[in-house]
């Protein structure tokens, strides 16, 4: 391993993972301030937006540049799909395995600006409020949980069956099930 390499994988061990309001502060602004009638419009401006305005982090001695957030371990929230009450915030600086760092700065924001907008608005409320009595006591008894809840949409990409097949694919064996089911024995 050359210096430059060496020197690279030590920052990367030695920096402490944090959260990044960067990208809900974005999100937010631009869903305050956009009345766009279709939603698949309003998303991918939405996604413009945030690419137009986010901080590019580029470090010292890479070659090869790019983060998620605005600096090295700088994690994003996603509060269009689930908005981080304080509590959660909380949970996340505080918890044993991968905490993420939550600044004062990132409390603040949460406060005074992105759960104010969001409260009601996120995927993950929508998507509550149509599930029937049934669904919530298991939900609330720890059957099944919300996988969204935690991570941004691609942290479940179908492990390497997607680059492996196709779509098509997927179809064609779904429909090859369903035929294949005798609704009597079943």
């Amino acid at each position: 391993m050359n210096e430059r390499v060496a020197r690279l994988r030590q920052k990367s061990l030695d920096t402490k993972p944090k959260l990044s309001p960067e990208r809900a502060l974005l999100l937010t602004e631009f869903y305050q301030t956009t009345k766009e009638s279709s939603i698949p419009v309003r998303r991918a401006r939405a996604f413009e937006y945030v690419l137009k305005h986010k901080t590019i982090s580029i470090n010292q001695d890479e070659l090869i540049v790019g983060e998620r957030g605005p600096a090295p371990k700088e994690t994003p929230t996603y509060p269009e799909l689930c908005c981080h009450s304080l509590e959660d915030l909380d949970t996340i600086d505080a918890r044993e395995k991968i905490a993420f760092a939550v600044t004062k700065r990132v409390r603040d924001a949460y406060r005074d600006t992105i759960i104010p907008f969001w409260q009601g608005r996120s995927m993950r409320e929508t998507i509550l409020q149509e599930m029937t009595p049934a669904w919530h006591a298991a939900y609330e008894a720890g059957i099944f949980t919300e996988f969204m809840e935690q991570r941004a949409p691609g942290h479940t990409v179908l492990d390497d069956k997607i680059y492996r097949r196709g779509f098509v694919d997927f179809k064609r064996d779904i429909r090859a099930s369903r035929q294949a089911i005798d609704p009597l024995r079943d």
